[in-house]
């Protein structure tokens, strides 16, 4: 069930339940960024776009109903004993993602619709077919793959995916390789259903559903490493240079070539707030990040000493350092856990 896997989600510290939704569906604020890397949930960004709101507090509600979460203040949800136990036992029992990370680095979604188009283009090419009823309707997608198989159209090119194919089905244990291979069309085969595939394997359609999600992280990973094929070429575009925004990134770099904050505010004509919230996500999201150079070893040694009473840094609070340096911004308190939620990862 769904409930299963939003359970997982939480962790016996008290979590804000509506920002590990909001990490689920995308949404990439600097405050949910901090609450999923805090969570050690980042992995799961963007991994259920496109789940209202209403199933996921419904599934909460069960949860809360069954004594395995409960709600140890408004907004906030936290695993009781019972449910560690019960994610123990899930953890066993559930197939659990892997390389869900691709979402942060690709365009996992559009891929998955291109992949799919492209192999059902290549099966019936195979056949000489040339009427049928493609995946997808998408007038956009239709039209990338037609220019991809214009320009991979050969004699080599069934081998060529077959070998992708084959060479990515060969890393996998035979159930997954299974579904794998009967959720693609292809000439005179539908690609299964999750409803279908969840009786064949005996599974619940929402894990067979996270199944595939990872599956198709896991292909994207393979052809990323096996850069020269067709399919590898589809993929490419869609590729991410980093998993920072792009202008984000840009003021990443700016400081990186050692523009003060005040001088990236000016070239780019951003607030200061903005460019100190690049550089909170750019942290979140870079485990490379140069904290040094924005925290001193003396603010470093003041929050280390306000907070050593305190280990779980989620349960800091900003007034505590304000009692003692009444002057400290909240973006230097911030960035100052982020480098301990980062180095206690490593």
């Amino acid at each position: 069930m769904f409930a299963d896997y939003v359970l997982l989600l939480f962790t016996t510290e008290p979590r804000r339940a509506k920002a590990l939704f909001n990490v689920c569906r995308g949404r990439r604020t600097v405050s949910i960024l901090f609450a999923g890397l805090t969570a050690d949930r980042l992995a799961w960004l963007d991994s259920w776009h496109g789940v209202p709101l209403s199933k996921f507090e419904a599934a909460a509600a069960e949860l809360v109903q069954a004594g395995w979460l409960q709600i140890p203040a408004p907004g906030y949800l936290q695993v009781t004993p019972a449910g560690a136990a019960q994610q123990t036992k899930l953890r066993q029992q559930l197939y659990q993602p892997i390389a869900w990370t691709q979402f942060q680095q690709v365009d996992v979604r559009r891929f998955n619709v291109l992949n799919q188009l492209a192999l059902q283009v290549v099966s019936e090419f195979s056949h000489q077919a040339n009427r049928y009823y493609p995946v997808t309707t998408d007038r956009g997608m239709q039209a990338t793959v037609k220019l991809w198989f214009r320009r991979w159209h050969s004699p080599q090119l069934v081998p060529q995916v077959v070998a992708e194919l084959t060479g990515f089905l060969a890393t996998l244990p035979s159930p997954l390789a299974d579904v794998f291979a009967n959720s693609l069309t292809g000439f005179d085969f539908p690609g299964q259903t999750d409803q279908q595939l969840a009786q064949l394997f005996q599974r619940t359609p929402v894990e067979i559903l996270v199944m595939r999600k990872d599956l198709n992280c896991r292909w994207i990973d393979w052809l990323r490493q096996q850069p020269t094929g067709p399919l590898a070429a589809l993929l490419q575009p869609l590729v991410k240079a980093n998993p920072v925004s792009v202008s984000a990134w840009q003021t990443y770099q700016d400081f990186q070539q050692g523009a003060s904050l005040a001088q990236i505010a000016t070239r780019r004509r951003l607030k200061m707030s903005t460019v100190r919230e690049h550089l909170l996500e750019a942290a979140i999201l870079t485990p490379t990040f140069p904290f040094e150079q924005l925290l001193s070893p003396e603010l470093c040694q003041l929050l280390a000493a306000t907070y050593a009473q305190t280990p779980s840094l989620t349960q800091w609070r900003f007034e505590q350092v304000q009692a003692v340096a009444p002057d400290l911004d909240f973006f230097y308190f911030r960035l100052y856990q982020i480098m301990r939620c980062q180095r206690a990862a490593d």
